[in-house]
């Protein structure tokens, strides 16, 4: 009698913590696969009735829709008596989309052989997960990127360069730099103010990503000096794109608050691997000497390096 007592005891315990689970807990027959339970959390979440569940296989029940997963999981724990699915897709009856970890075991209830599943929702999770993910990457393109013009930063450019030449030193490739300067940006700044300099140098940056290819890395390297690193380009290739930049430049009438500037040009050095430099240093010196060249012979032009 007493071991009765101990029986039912156990039994009702199961039955509350069964029914005041905060997660979703599925009672499948091991062998039919017919459900033969179901909590009223994972009724709630998922908006089917008790008798939407009992006595159906899982992949009956609207929520499972994936009737070939659903089966191959049945399947798999016949064979494994455990499987758990961490990133697991149920539609709601409602139409709603519910991300749940999902765990099964199986086990004895007397001479019965039941499968538990255990149900989670982790779709809050993870959203803070998805969430900060694109936290991680905004805050890494942040990084990299010049806050003023879009382009991307010194440090990121140097760093990209150094790959870039061993790269083309381990393919035998091309690679060409070319070194901008924006001709008159003091002037500019003295007459109209550092905002109105601040706007030329973001049409700069515009007028570079409108001249770059995908693979080309356009970078504001400090003050008014631009720099373009073009992976697998040669002297031929990376003279042509400098000339059509500078080209482009003069054609470019930059307005300030309604006031209609003056045709802004831009003093153009390009050096190109193996002939300028083999070290990134050395092949950023080599624009630069061809820069200052062609701010000393006029200004608004290109000048290739020696």
């Amino acid at each position: 009698m007493g071991n009765d007592n101990y029986i039912r005891t156990s039994e009702l315990r199961y039955r509350r913590l069964f029914e005041a689970a905060q997660d979703g807990i599925l009672i499948l027959n091991a062998d039919t696969g017919m459900i033969t339970d179901v909590n009223p959390f994972l009724m709630d979440m998922l908006g089917y009735s008790h008798a939407e569940f009992i006595e159906k296989k899982l992949w009956e029940v609207g929520a499972f829709r994936d009737v070939k997963a659903s089966q191959e999981a049945f399947e798999a724990l016949q064979k494994n008596n455990y499987i758990r699915y961490e990133d697991l897709p149920l539609r709601s009856k409602d139409g709603r989309l519910i991300q749940v970890e999902f765990v099964s075991n199986v086990y004895m209830a007397g001479n019965e052989k039941t499968i538990q599943c255990n149900i989670r929702d982790i779709t809050e999770r993870k959203q803070a997960q998805a969430a900060l993910l694109k936290s991680e990457a905004l805050l890494r393109e942040q990084s990299v990127r010049d806050h003023l013009t879009g382009l991307f930063n010194r440090r990121y450019m140097e760093e990209t360069l150094e790959r870039e030449l061993h790269r083309a030193i381990r393919k035998k490739l091309p690679l060409g730099i070319i070194m901008l300067d924006v001709d008159n940006l003091k002037r500019i700044n003295d007459t109209y103010g550092h905002a109105a300099g601040d706007a030329l140098l973001r049409a700069v940056g515009r007028l570079l990503q409108e001249h770059v290819r995908e693979e080309d890395i356009a970078c504001r390297y400090g003050g008014d000096e631009f720099t373009v690193v073009l992976p697998d380009a040669s002297r031929e290739v990376t003279r042509e794109r400098a000339e059509r930049i500078c080209k482009s430049a003069k054609k470019l009438h930059f307005q300030f608050e309604g006031q209609d500037l003056k045709t802004t040009s831009l003093s153009i050095g390009v050096a190109v691997f193996p002939e300028h430099g083999s070290a990134h240093d050395a092949i950023l010196r080599s624009a630069d000497a061809a820069l200052y060249r062609a701010k000393h012979e006029g200004r608004g032009r290109v000048v290739m390096a020696l």
